[in-house]
């Protein structure tokens, strides 16, 4: 498959940008249907720059676009990052988030560094076979538990948040009626994380390191209402967890795709590699606050601009053999491409670092002591909101002493 950067028929008409000329019929629902096919059609068709089909905002894949646009210094852009956006309104102002994400980054930088020694443990409660990516998300989520909700915390609560993960609800898994159960234990969540944060606020502090709940209530403003908190805990609770069992996940599934053993990588490269292929924040939306251009195409207030990672990670220009699984092109210092698995400038994900750490501790864990053998993961991965692989079964073969 081409891939952005390739010069052929159909590339961008430089005298009409391809981001001006309307999509036909059907485009949104091809969109919806599979966002990663269709982007690296348009990229393909109209070049590094086009519009997208369902709400008309502007896909930039030029990196030096992408970074001017990550990068902003003339106030083009809104400064609030929508990672807050919650019901009943965006958290703000951005000095709050920065608080709230420092904090959290913090909390768990703490657990992986006092905990790191019971990731084999944790890898070993999955059995010699297991289901990913769900098996990934629970080895997470089994790690970072007391992390996330002290162990003090109401039993009925820590249930819930268990049943968030072995119900796959940080994915958002789709059909009828598996968004009807997901909506309806979500609710439940928030109205019980709700009434935690005011019983918390009304007691006493935690006599011990907090979790990130706590880390929460101490960045946050006093008068930041309840249930508001209650929805930013649960996404960093989901972007704790999900994104480290899929980094994994993917490791896995890439190596055994592409022949390569992963005992003989070290980790670090093949998480690396894993987020290039398939990167946490794979479309980086802006909304515009000032009229100017991106790539020959006026934008105007109103509006918004996405910068596609998985596209920039996938430009032949700067990535050899984009669509391979390569983990040695990480030895040595480069040359490489851009390279933004967890967005970009002031929104870079607060916990990318302590995230990619524990995919590398995760991922060595895994491979540590055993043969592995990968069967499925078939077809198109599910995005929504992440990249999520198709299921595929894991048997770790322990060698022989």
């Amino acid at each position: 498959m081409r891939q952005v950067g390739m010069t052929a028929v159909g590339g961008p008409d430089r005298a009409a940008p391809g981001g001006t000329r309307p999509w036909p019929g059907g485009a949104a629902r091809w969109y919806r249907r599979d966002p990663l096919g269709f982007v690296e059609h348009a990229a393909r068709e109209r070049g590094p720059v086009f519009r997208l089909p369902d709400d008309g905002s502007l896909c930039v894949a030029d990196p030096a676009e992408a970074l001017r646009v990550l990068h902003d210094e003339e106030g083009h852009y809104d400064d609030v990052s929508d990672f807050f956006h919650v019901r009943g309104g965006r958290l703000e102002p951005r000095e709050t988030q920065i608080a709230i994400g420092r904090a959290a980054r913090a909390t768990l930088r703490a657990h992986l560094a006092a905990h790191r020694e019971r990731l084999p443990a944790v890898v070993a409660e999955l059995g010699e076979v297991s289901e990913w990516p769900s098996a990934g998300r629970a080895a997470a989520y089994r790690f970072l538990a007391e992390a996330l909700l002290r162990p003090d915390s109401p039993p009925p609560l820590r249930e819930l948040m268990a049943q968030v993960v072995r119900n796959d609800v940080l994915i958002r898994p789709g059909g009828l009626l598996a968004s009807v159960l997901r909506r309806a234990l979500w609710a439940r969540v928030v109205r019980a994380l709700t009434a935690e944060v005011l019983a918390r606020r009304a007691g006493p502090r935690p006599g011990r390191p907090g979790d990130l709940l706590d880390a929460i209530l101490e960045a946050a403003p006093p008068g930041t209402p309840a249930a508001q908190l209650a929805q930013v805990y649960l996404l960093l609770f989901r972007t704790s967890v999900a994104p480290v069992g899929h980094v994994v996940a993917w490791a896995l599934l890439a190596a055994a795709t592409d022949g390569v053993d992963l005992a003989a990588v070290p980790a670090e490269s093949a998480v690396r590699e894993s987020l290039r292929l398939w990167p946490v924040a794979w479309l980086m939306g802006r909304p515009v606050l000032r009229a100017h251009q991106v790539g020959g195409v006026r934008l105007e207030p109103g509006e918004s601009v996405s910068v596609c990672a998985y596209l920039l990670h996938r430009d032949e220009r700067h990535w050899p053999q984009p669509t391979r699984f390569r983990p040695g092109r990480w030895d040595g210092p480069g040359p490489r491409g851009p390279w933004l698995p967890f967005g970009g400038g002031p929104f870079t994900c607060a916990g990318a670092v302590v995230a990619r750490n524990l995919a590398c501790d995760l991922l060595a864990a895994v491979t540590d002591g055993a043969r592995l053998e990968v069967r499925g993961g078939h077809g198109r991965p599910h995005v929504a909101g992440i990249i999520t692989p198709p299921p595929f079964q894991l048997r770790r073969i322990p060698h022989r002493t």
